[in-house]
């Protein structure tokens, strides 16, 4: 028996195409474009996305997590895979049965790796962290040379690549070109010790495009192509590739005084046409938003009225007459953009859709 989802995401894949095909264009030749996938795509979907990827212009893959690089294997994609966030010990010997590129920053985890190779007869390929200023993972510059010598040194080890990350490319452009600048002096460090990984990188999306001499060797870039713009970058032309809608569950016409929702926060100023839709925070859609956001119906605004619930919320209709049971509610949907749900909530705007939960069905089309 059919069943209708009460709510739904659906992406384009055509769209994601032409984002990529846009971003490649930015890209300084011979720049890798490594597509960062971490948190299921920034919930676009991990694995549609990947296979789409592969065929559509990304050079590599990057995420967060060896179970994440795992589930891009197991689907056969073949593409490499880089983990971004340095892994446990014990996770050495999938890591590197499944071909995973890790990202290491201390000699312990390098040593698993490595005897992980060894074990496996294979040679496992590793990117170092140089911690140039983000202060949440990478060995300090001043003692990169060093531990860059030390795991080149380790059998069936090879470093393929040298990274490092940026704080706030988007916004301090002195303080992302102070660890620029600090990240070059390691790397030139490092090959003064005959060390010279071939793979030199930094740039995330802002940095990609607004500081091109910061692309190096391979350009990670994840929010730009899924078209959300969390800068205001007007030359790159990508779109949004994600709407998230609902459902109208139930309407209910309300005198004026009327509290709606949870703990009585909204109190109604005249008589009004209340509709109950079919999301909530359970679904990812943030509780942060009640009587603050909007959604769309028949492209008209509509309030969101009291608490988002767990699982539904309600929103104020009276001015959309035609509403009716069962039509279709935009969340993130043309005007009502992630940055603008981002900004009413104080978080950036890949937190929007990476908040979508996996009970929230995704659907694919071609554009």
């Amino acid at each position: 028996m059919a069943t209708f989802p009460r709510t739904w995401a659906e992406i384009d894949l055509g769209a994601f195409r032409r984002n990529l095909q846009a971003i490649r264009k930015r890209l300084s030749p011979p720049v890798r474009f490594c597509l960062v996938v971490k948190a299921n795509a920034y919930g676009h979907g991990l694995i549609p996305i990947c296979r789409t990827a592969a065929n559509s212009g990304a050079d590599w893959l990057a995420v967060a997590t060896a179970q994440e690089g795992i589930a891009v294997r197991e689907a056969e994609i073949q593409k490499p895979v880089l983990v971004l966030a340095p892994i446990l010990p014990l996770e050495a010997p999938q890591t590197v049965h499944y071909d995973l590129r890790t990202t290491v920053d201390t000699l312990e985890i390098a040593e698993a790796i490595s005897e992980a190779a060894q074990k496996q007869g294979k040679i496992a390929k590793v990117h170092l962290k140089v911690d140039t200023g983000m202060a949440r993972f990478g060995v300090l510059p001043h003692l990169a040379p060093d531990m860059a010598l030390r795991v080149s040194k380790l059998p069936n080890v090879e470093i393929e690549g040298v990274s490092t990350h940026f704080a706030n490319a988007g916004g301090d452009h002195e303080f992302t070109t102070k660890q620029f600048e600090s990240f070059r002096h390691a790397l030139a460090q490092m090959e003064s010790l005959g060390v010279a990984p071939p793979i030199r990188h930094c740039a995330n999306s802002s940095a990609s495009m607004l500081r091109p001499e910061m692309q190096m060797d391979m350009a990670r870039i994840g929010v730009f192509s899924y078209g959300i713009k969390h800068i205001d970058f007007p030359e790159l032309d990508v779109e949004p590739i994600l709407r998230w809608k609902t459902r109208i569950m139930a309407m209910r016409t309300l005198p004026a005084g009327s509290t709606v929702g949870y703990n009585c926060t909204c109190r109604l100023d005249r008589e009004s046409r209340i509709a109950t839709v079919g999301v909530g925070y359970g679904d990812g859609y943030p509780r942060a938003l009640s009587n603050v956001g909007c959604v769309l119906i028949h492209g008209r605004r509509a309030p969101i009225t009291g608490l988002v619930a767990m699982d539904q919320m309600m929103v104020d209709v009276t001015d959309i007459p035609e509403a009716k049971i069962g039509d279709d509610v935009g969340l993130v949907l043309g005007e009502v953009t992630a940055r603008e749900l981002a900004t009413l909530v104080g978080t950036t705007p890949h937190e929007i859709p990476t908040r979508i939960m996996a009970r929230v069905p995704r659907s694919y089309s071609s554009g």
